[in-house]
C-alpha cells in the first residue's frame, strides 16, 4: 500500500490536464488567474552616559522654536489627522482584499472540484464562508502578535535600560529567544493553515461551518497522523521544485518579452523623435511601457495558473483518500481507491 500523498501526484497530473487542456479554454485560464491571484492575492535610548561620563544636553524650547518657525499647533493638527486617515485608508483596503481572498479561496476549490469556473455566483455563494474564515485568520493573527509582543517584553525592557552597565548577553540572548519564539509560531501557524486548507473543502461538502470542519480534520489526524506527516514532507519537496520551476520559466518569458519591447520601444522613440522631443516625448512613451508592464504581469499569471492548479488539486486528491467521508463530487468521478495511469 502506498502513501496517499505521493499517490495523489499522479492523480493532480491528471485532473490539472483534463480541467486545463482537454479542451483549452481561455477564458476558463483567465478566470482561474484572476482567483489565484486574489488568493495568493509594521530605536534604544542608552541615555548620555558613553563610558562613565558625558553631558547631559538638552535642548531648550527657544531653540526648538529657531528650528521649526514656522510650524504651528493647527498645522501639527492637520498633517496627524491626514497620517491617521491614510492608516485608516490602508487597514480598510487590507481588510477588504483578506475578505476577497478567504472569498476565493472557496471559489477556487469549487472551480476545480466541478471543473466549471462561474466566477459571480460562487462568490455570491460563498460570501458568509469566506467572512468566516476571515475572522478565524484574523483571530489567530491577533493571538500570535500577543504571544510575540509578550516574547519581546525582556529584549524590549533591556533596550530601553538607561544604564551605562549594558549587557552584550542578554541582549544577543533575547534576539535568540524572540527569533525561537516566530519560527515556532510561523512553523505552528503552518500546521494550522494546513488544517484550515482541508476544512474549506470540508466545511463546503459536508455542509458544515469551518471550525466544526477544522475539528473533523484535527481528528483524522489524531487516527491518520502518519500520512499527514508523510502530506507535509511531499508538499515541502514539491513547493520547492514548482517554485524553482516556475523561477526559471517566469526568466525566461521576462527575457522574451524585454527584448521584444525593447526593439518596439526603439522603433516608437525614434518615431516619437521625429515628431516631437523634451517632455512630449515620454508623454507618448510611458503609455506604451505601462501597457508593456501590463502584458507582462498578465503572462506572468497566466504562467502560474497550471502551477497553482495542481498543487490544490493534489491537497483535494490526498484529502479525499485520507478522509474517505469527505464527500468531495470531483467532476471526474474517480474513486480515491482507484489507480489511474496518468500523464501530463
Amino acid at each position: 500500500m502506498g502513501w496517499y500523498s505521493i499517490d495523489a501526484v499522479d492523480r493532480a497530473f491528471s485532473r490539472t490536464r483534463k480541467a486545463l487542456f482537454e479542451p483549452f479554454d481561455f477564458w476558463k485560464w483567465a478566470k482561474l488567474a484572476l482567483i489565484i491571484f486574489f488568493v495568493g492575492g509594521a530605536g534604544s535610548n542608552f541615555g548620555g552616559n558613553y563610558g562613565g561620563s558625558g553631558n547631559n544636553y538638552q535642548a531648550s524650547p527657544d531653540e526648538f522654536e529657531d528650528i521649526f518657525p514656522e510650524i504651528d499647533p493647527g498645522q501639527i493638527a492637520e498633517v496627524s489627522g491626514i497620517i491617521i486617515a491614510g492608516i485608516v485608508l490602508v487597514l480598510l483596503l487590507v481588510l477588504v482584499f483578506s475578505y476577497i481572498s478567504s472569498v476565493m479561496e472557496f471559489v477556487f476549490v469549487e472551480s476545480l472540484v466541478k471543473n466549471e469556473v462561474l466566477f459571480w455566483a460562487y462568490s455570491r455563494k460563498f460570501l458568509g464562508k469566506g467572512f468566516n474564515l476571515l475572522l478565524i485568520r484574523f483571530g489567530i493573527g491577533l493571538v500570535f502578535l500577543l504571544l510575540i509582543g509578550i516574547a519581546a517584553l525582556p529584549l524590549v525592557s533591556k533596550l530601553l535600560e538607561n544604564t551605562s552597565d549594558f549587557s552584550w548577553p542578554a541582549l544577543v540572548g533575547g534576539f535568540i529567544w524572540l527569533f525561537a519564539v516566530i519560527t515556532g509560531l510561523a512553523i505552528l501557524g503552518s500546521f494550522i493553515n494546513s488544517f484550515l486548507n482541508f476544512a474549506i473543502p470540508l466545511s463546503i461538502y459536508r455542509e458544515t461551518g469551518i471550525l466544526s470542519a477544522f475539528g473533523l480534520a484535527f481528528g483524522n489526524f489524531r487516527k491518520s497522523w502518519k500520512e499527514l506527516l508523510v502530506y507535509w514532507v511531499v508538499r515541502f519537496f514539491l513547493m520547492i521544485g514548482i517554485t524553482i520551476f516556475v523561477v526559471i520559466l517566469s526568466l525566461i518569458l521576462f527575457l522574451a518579452f524585454g527584448l521584444v519591447f525593447l526593439i518596439v520601444d526603439g522603433v516608437l522613440y525614434f518615431l516619437f523623435s521625429a515628431l516631437v522631443s523634451g517632455t512630449m516625448l515620454w508623454v507618448l512613451l510611458i503609455p506604451f511601457v505601462l501597457l508593456e508592464l501590463l502584458v507582462i504581469f498578465v503572462a506572468m499569471l497566466f504562467l502560474g495558473v497550471p502551477f497553482a492548479v495542481f498543487i490544490k488539486y493534489h491537497m483535494l486528491s490526498f484529502l479525499e483518500a485520507w478522509y474517505p467521508e469527505s464527500e468531495i463530487p470531483m467532476f471526474n468521478g474517480f474513486s480515491s481507491s482507484e489507480p489511474e495511469i496518468t500523464g501530463f
